[in-house]
């Protein structure tokens, strides 16, 4: 697990010194996600960037920037490739001969057997450039899922990419500004999905794709990422499998997603919320090992916001190594680093303690397993049955436009994706129409509902939630979860790792029909229920059944108290309200009614606020690292 940096300059004009130092200052603002090494490289036109957290083959010869033995192919890579032992077999049995022990090696040979079939040969979770010489050639790949980030854009005749934008900010002469389309979208997820960013002009690698950047490409002409997997469809051909043979199947699958997990040469443990997911994970993972598990869970001192009492439940179940943190309200001191970590406009609140918890488990490991994606390939969430609910209303005639819908009706009447769209969003259609400022009112004419796949608009009650899973499979899951899971893990420089995202698992529940993963238990429908019945012999009933919470942050309270004064200073001031986003109006009203709990407008504020604290980081003061900012109830911006 890594950080990664690149410039390729099309016309060879930049200086070896020039392009030398940048990559340094790329690699400086990284430092976080590899603390155990760093490494450059520049030949030509070409030039690559490393920081390294060293988790197999510990040895100094598998540093990088790594070449092949005869210079022809170099590659700067970020992430784990789980199947390496399996790949490298394969290889040297074509005559491929190996100098270190390290999965980053696999990827150049193998790049050297399959060329851009590599990809789909790989297990694991990657973001990874290869460098050519001889065709002069720059492949670029990303996951499947996108747990590793890849960002990149062009600046003049220069293409510059990496792990993190702020990282393509360092290159000289680069132009920031904003996308204002993206921010629009922004208000409504919370959070900037897609290929595009909010800094215009800079681009992601969308999860499963590559790219081939080649002497023809340039700025006006530029390479097409090109889609190299998709999760499997339903196979009808399951429809007549028992849950009592999906159960024993699914468990032979998550085993094996875990066992290629536990291989490393640092310490490991797991994230153990007390949810279902990460519950399993434990319970699997303690028939897998031979010592008792590392495990970590956290929870915040105040009523409605602590599972830890459940994590303790299975923690003491399974005889782990268990260690629970409490956070209590000075967390919201962490916000300045947390905006500077994410780099753009983010405003999932429970970043703040997903990051924390992460700081904590890496005094004790250096990877750790998470139940991340299993609500998305299991169909967990509870929205997935409501929408479900709706589309049977739809197809029965007996749907009626929900006052809480918030559509504009001057845009017709709603989509499946505008209803789908009110389960999720932060901003709704009318909160847009009234609220828009300026200088996004051109964007309100396009609803932010077409950002959702349009296989929304082709559902059935039978596969609704299904479909709703897979839209969020490309939206929610790569933008939102998985983005804060690296983002969190790698401030701490921990590995973090995702056993319900091996691919291989996850096409085959996603094949499955939708009455295998969701199915009634105990008298009512159960959402993921395949996983709740597959672990009923290892859980109890109070941890598989009771209603899901996940982790939240008491963001409606921290605005009404502790920091009301600084919400109110950074949302009324002239630098927020001159930028246009929201008539003025519109948000003295919501400050007010939130203020007086008249109404809860809690995320929308705090979706504000983020957004305020990015422009001020990383446009008003541009320096490196975060805000000199202290948040508290008495305290101001610093200036």
């Amino acid at each position: 697990m890594c950080g990664i940096v690149g410039v390729y300059s099309r016309d060879g004009s930049e200086p070896h010194r020039k392009m030398e130092a940048a990559l340094r200052q790329m690699t400086d603002q990284i430092v976080h996600r590899g603390p155990d090494g760093s490494g450059t490289w520049v030949n030509g036109k070409i030039g690559f960037g490393h920081r390294r957290l060293a988790i197999i083959d510990l040895n100094e010869r598998a540093a990088q920037p790594m070449h092949t033995a005869d210079g022809a192919l170099t590659v700067t890579f970020n992430g784990e490739i789980y199947n390496f032992k399996d790949l490298r077999r394969e290889l040297e049995s074509q005559g491929h001969v190996f100098r270190t022990e390290s999965d980053t090696e696999v990827l150049l040979h193998g790049y050297r057997q399959w060329g851009m079939d590599l990809p789909s040969r790989l297990r694991g979770m990657f973001a990874f450039a290869i460098w050519d010489e001889a065709k002069q050639e720059l492949f670029m790949v990303r996951d499947r899922f996108g747990k590793k980030p890849f960002v990149y854009a062009w600046s003049g005749q220069t293409f510059v990419f990496g792990s993190e934008a702020k990282s393509l900010l360092e290159w000289p002469g680069f132009e920031r500004h904003v996308d204002l389309a993206v921010i629009h979208d922004y208000l409504s997820y919370g959070y900037t999905l897609g290929a595009r960013t909010a800094f215009a002009g800079l681009n992601r690698l969308p999860p499963a794709h590559m790219m081939l950047l080649t002497p023809t490409h340039g700025p006006e002409n530029p390479p097409v990422p090109l889609r190299y997997w998709e999760l499997a469809q339903i196979d009808e051909g399951k429809a007549d499998m028992t849950k009592e043979a999906a159960a024993g199947e699914f468990l032979e699958r998550f085993d094996e997603a875990l066992r290629l997990r536990l291989v490393s040469d640092v310490p490991l443990g797991a994230f153990l919320s007390g949810g279902v997911d990460s519950s399993a994970v434990v319970a699997r993972m303690s028939g897998l090992l031979n010592e008792p598990i590392k495990t970590f869970s956290v929870g915040f001192d105040i009523g409605g916001f602590d599972e830890t009492e459940y994590a303790n439940e299975v923690a003491t179940q399974y005889k782990t190594d268990h260690h629970s943190f409490k956070m209590d309200y000075s967390l919201i001191e962490t916000l300045p680093k947390t905006i500077w970590h994410y780099g753009e406009p983010y405003s999932d609140s429970s970043a703040l303690v997903s990051t924390a918890l992460s700081h904590k488990i890496r005094e004790h490991v250096t990877v750790a397993l998470s139940g991340d994606g299993g609500d998305e390939i299991l169909l967990g969430y509870s929205r997935y049955n409501r929408f479900t609910n709706e589309v049977t209303q739809l197809q029965a005639g007996s749907a009626v436009n929900d006052p809480h819908n918030h559509h504009d009706l001057a845009f017709g009447p709603p989509t499946v994706r505008d209803r789908y769209l009110k389960y999720i969003a932060t901003f709704r259609d009318l909160h847009k129409q009234w609220g828009y400022g300026h200088a996004l009112m051109d964007c309100y004419l396009t609803p932010s509902a077409d950002r959702l796949p349009a296989l929304l608009e082709n559902v059935t009650p039978g596969v609704a939630a299904d479909h709703a899973a897979r839209a969020e499979v490309e939206t929610y899951l790569p933008d939102d979860l998985l983005i804060k899971a690296d983002i969190a893990t790698m401030t701490a420089s921990l590995e973090g790792r995702s056993p319900f995202l091996d691919h291989e698992l996850a096409d085959w529940c996603a094949s499955l029909p939708q009455h295998l993963r969701v199915f009634e238990r105990n008298g009512q429908l159960e959402m993921k229920a395949l996983l709740k019945y597959a672990m009923e012999p290892q859980l109890s009933h109070n941890i598989l059944y009771r209603k899901k919470q996940g982790f939240s942050v008491p963001v409606k309270h921290w605005i009404r108290n502790e920091i009301r004064e600084l919400t109110g200073d950074l949302l009324t001031s002239k630098a927020f309200l001159e930028r246009g986003y929201l008539r003025p109006e519109f948000v003295y009203w919501m400050l007010d009614r939130h203020f007086s709990e008249r109404e809860d407008h809690g995320t929308r504020i705090w979706c504000l606020l983020c957004l305020e604290l990015w422009h001020q980081t990383f446009f008003e003061r541009r320096g490196p690292g975060p805000m000199p900012l202290s948040i508290n109830s008495q305290t101001k911006m610093a200036s």
